[in-house]
């Protein structure tokens, strides 16, 4: 989960509910599961948290345009070389799918050396599935 707040402000009950939520799913009912939160230093250098962030303003009818702006302001503020974002599917609700996509920085996606990374995600929005891809081009080596 890349909002630790959500699990830590509050009750602590939480991470207790979470922890028998686990066990049930995973048939560890009898065994000892620990779970343990850590905190990441630069959040917005990671691309699943910042797919997420993306899903959780799409999900919330923000402007696609205005999500993809944020979340590229954030992870240059992060220290990052580039960033890309694309999103995919039934956009803003319109009739027609197509792919949008927005780039800042560099990406060299053909430069192996290059380390680059990437997570893809896909969220249920009241129009329909959306496909959200995140690259981000941390430096060379």
């Amino acid at each position: 989960m890349g909002f630790p707040k959500l699990l830590i402000d509050g009750k602590p009950r939480r991470i207790e509910e979470l922890q028998i939520n686990v066990q049930k799913k995973m048939n560890y009912v009898n065994r000892k599961l620990n779970i343990a939160i850590t905190r990441i230093a630069n959040a917005y250098r990671d691309p699943n948290i910042l797919a997420e962030f993306i899903a959780g303003q799409l999900k919330n009818r923000v402007s696609f345009r205005k999500a993809m702006k944020k979340a590229i302001e954030l992870t240059e503020q992060a220290g990052t070389k580039g960033v890309q974002v694309q999103i995919a599917g039934r956009i803003d609700g319109k009739e027609i799918a197509r792919v949008e996509w927005i780039r800042e920085g560099r990406v060299p996606l053909q430069t192996i050396r290059a380390k680059i990374d990437y997570y893809s995600y896909t969220v249920r929005t009241i129009y329909g599935v959306l496909g959200i891809k995140v690259w981000i081009f941390l430096n060379k080596e």
